[in-house]
């Protein structure tokens, strides 16, 4: 069942006096977690986690993205460019530093600490990648600029580094991947036993939820919202806007029992429902205009995927339906021209990343393509860092470095780029009716006569 769906099913049987409850599923919205979604309680203005598995739960949002950073640039140009000379598991450390541990990063060498947290114009690191002073590394060359841009980024956050203090014999038996069984996101819904309250507010079983968790914390239900507050929160929660003073006025006056029913159903056919709530999902999809790194390339028609998505919302698109046109929407059949660029449209999921056409090692450049789309697959629709495998078996997600090629190998059969010195993605025309293709070609031929005009 689709989330707009299920909005509906919930909400417009409710009679006026009882609690009014919305269910909304975290990260992507649509997709449920191992137990429960997000629970809020609208009437009361009560907010409440149910149990629910947030992946890194005890880390800010902003420690969560630096970890990453680390996870997906700084670890593997270490690992590519630094370990083979300065490793804890050597007998010989060069320099005396070791750069695969935080203690060894924090300790430095014979030269000093190798980082100032946050100062990467005070670290000797940073200025021995810039080949700034008489310590040059690596020595055969320098790194790529893209990679000592990461370096210095990675030192001016403060360089975040989950790795701990390891040694040879430890490192052989690390911990290896979960049993996919046992991933949260790949778990079968299940029922769950409604919970016993001793107060008698509840209306429906969601409530017992709900009055369940603040009778565990000791907590009571805030008073009953007004309408005036009410009418409020609805149309920040459907559609991200405050209501009009004649919205709310309209709201106020409606004595009949179904009017909350009413105004819900009136923002579920918003334009601007699709537009809030397509929003967590293009951030999730890494909806941008532009591609980032090296030189930037603009992404003319990016929009044509926002509006796709927005469209889908407002559409009631079914979920399943939604990930399918994204993943492989050029393959499916259609029944006509709008369907089938529609389709077309959707697989931007896929090419839509940070990418830098410019690098010139292509063959990397390709891979890092992949990398990049089954990265954002993985966090989308499995709630999996997959990135993380590239280099080595998954320390903590059930995924070894071999399933990683496995799917990657599936990606590497689709050609996506057009190699040059900047290389660029495959532009694909959509399907239109005659009339409008004749209707293009008259107008592509005056255009290509004053251009030729222009130029005499």
């Amino acid at each position: 069942m689709s989330y707009r769906g299920f909005y509906l099913e919930k909400v417009s049987n409710l009679k006026q006096n009882e609690y009014r409850v919305q269910l909304f599923t975290c990260s992507i919205l649509l997709i449920t977690m191992k137990n429960h979604p997000l629970i809020m309680l609208g009437r009361f203005g009560v907010l409440t986690l149910g149990v629910v598995a947030f992946a890194f739960q005890n880390l800010k949002a902003e420690d969560a993205r630096e970890l990453e950073f680390f996870e997906k640039k700084i670890r593997p140009a270490l690992v590519e460019n630094c370990i083979k000379c300065h490793s804890s598991a050597d007998k010989k450390v060069k320099g005396g530093l070791a750069l695969d541990t935080k203690e060894g990063v924090a300790r430095g060498g014979e030269t000093g600490p190798a980082v100032v947290p946050g100062k990467p114009e005070l670290s000797l690191l940073v200025k021995a990648i810039l080949y700034d002073g008489d310590l040059k590394m690596p020595p055969k060359g320098k790194l790529p600029p893209e990679v000592i841009a990461d370096l210095t980024q990675w030192v001016k956050m403060g360089a975040p580094d989950p790795r701990t203090k390891i040694n040879a014999d430890i490192a052989k038996n690390e911990k290896k991947p979960l049993k996919g069984e046992n991933w949260w996101s790949f778990a079968p819904i299940a029922n769950v036993k409604v919970p016993a309250v001793t107060n008698n507010l509840g209306r429906n079983e969601i409530d017992n939820f709900i009055l369940s968790r603040l009778e565990k914390d000791h907590l009571t239900p805030s008073p009953e919202a007004s309408k005036a507050i009410l009418v409020r929160r609805l149309y920040f929660d459907l559609i991200g806007l405050p209501p009009t003073p004649e919205q709310v006025k309209a709201f106020l006056s409606d004595s009949s029992v179904d009017a909350y029913e009413k105004l819900v159903d009136n923002l579920l056919k918003s334009q601007h429902f699709g537009e809030k709530w397509g929003r967590h999902w293009l951030d999730i999809a890494r909806f941008s205009e532009s591609s980032g790194g090296g030189r930037t390339a603009l992404f003319p028609d990016s929009w044509r995927y926002r509006d796709y998505v927005i469209q889908a919302f407002n559409n009631d698109k079914s979920f399943n339906r939604f990930l399918l046109e994204q993943i492989a929407g050029d393959l499916l059949p259609t029944k006509d021209n709008r369907e089938s660029s529609d389709n077309i449209i959707a697989t931007s999921f896929l090419a839509l990343g940070p990418t830098n056409f410019e690098r010139q090692d292509k063959k990397i450049l390709e891979m890092d393509v992949i990398d990049e789309q089954l990265d954002t697959l993985g966090k989308a629709i499995l709630g999996m860092t997959i990135g993380c495998a590239r280099c080595h078996d998954h320390k903590f997600d059930p995924i070894p470095t071999h399933d990683y090629y496995a799917l990657a190998g599936i990606f590497k059969s689709t050609k996506t780029l057009i190699h040059d010195n900047v290389s660029r993605w495959i532009d694909r025309k959509l399907p239109v009716d005659a009339e409008t293709e004749k209707k293009s070609n008259e107008h592509d031929a005056k255009v290509a006569l004053l251009d030729n005009k222009i130029n005499d």
